[in-house]
């Protein structure tokens, strides 16, 4: 399998794609309740960058950065898809934009499709990596704070499974939402999730169409929650195969963890 995108679906994609660069960015608020959470992470604020799609993000990476900065999180979670396997691979942006990232906060990142197609992942990873970002394939990463460990999972390919956390939430990042039931026979706590982009078109609160899901696709944006499963959904940064967003504004979801209710700012 070769670097480079094939022709088809790199004419196709800049044909189609349009620049919008400068979009406002939503910033979400997104509560969680989390048993067992460590004290010293307590109000801990998580921003997720997911599926921004380098170098087809529809804001511009200052944009981004301000934003970020003006949340102060105690850690950024990467999803995946930060690159687009319909363009060339954009080593140079990505490198610029991680090792930003890394300065704001500690990060935490999984890959996703585009990252796993065209035989990028390693690559993808050794980038991330040499950032500093603590990278997850089918594997965890522990999240210091403040004295405190917190032990984060991320999925790459294998099939979920339980994880044993001793006195602790399993919090996992895994790209692909339309795997919920399998996160909950897993008995996973808390799954942070991208790639269903919003569904593109929203009406109504609800998604016309997104990756491995079809139309009218159910999982898309917010938070599900089953038995004792809650999974986090990102609408996306970016672009892909569809580069269009409508009613649908670029969407950076704000975790904010504690270990009782606590409501929305």
């Amino acid at each position: 399998m070769t670097e480079k995108p094939s022709f088809a679906k790199r004419l196709l994609h800049s044909t189609l794609a349009l620049d919008f660069k400068n979009q406002r960015i939503a910033v979400e608020p997104v509560p969680l309740t989390c048993p067992g959470l460590p004290q010293k992470f307590h109000l801990a604020r998580i921003a997720v960058v997911a599926d921004l799609h380098l170098p087809d993000q529809v804001v511009s990476i200052p944009h981004l950065l301000r934003c970020l900065q003006m949340q102060k999180p105690d850690a950024i979670f990467l999803p995946g898809d930060l690159t687009n396997s319909y363009t060339d691979f954009d080593a140079k942006g990505l490198w610029h934009l991680v090792k930003a990232l890394t300065k704001i906060a500690p990060c935490f990142a999984v890959p996703g499709n585009h990252e796993q197609r065209l035989d990028r992942e390693k690559r993808y990873e050794q980038i991330l990596t040499a950032c500093g970002v603590h990278y997850m394939s089918d594997s965890y990463a522990d999240w210091h704070k403040d004295g405190a460990t917190l032990r984060l999972f991320g999925m790459g390919e294998k099939k979920p499974m339980p994880l044993a956390v001793e006195g602790q939430p399993s919090i996992v990042l895994a790209h692909r939402p339309e795997y919920m039931p399998a996160y909950c026979r897993a008995g996973w706590n808390i799954v942070i999730c991208g790639h269903a982009h919003g569904g593109h078109v929203r009406v109504g609160g609800g998604s016309l169409f997104s990756p491995d899901q079809g139309f009218f696709p159910t999982y898309t944006h917010g938070v599900y929650e089953k038995d004792d499963t809650r999974m986090v959904v990102s609408r996306g940064l970016g672009n892909s195969s569809i580069p269009w967003r409508i009613n649908n504004p670029p969407h950076l979801p704000v975790l904010i963890l504690s270990a009782k209710s606590i409501s929305k700012e």
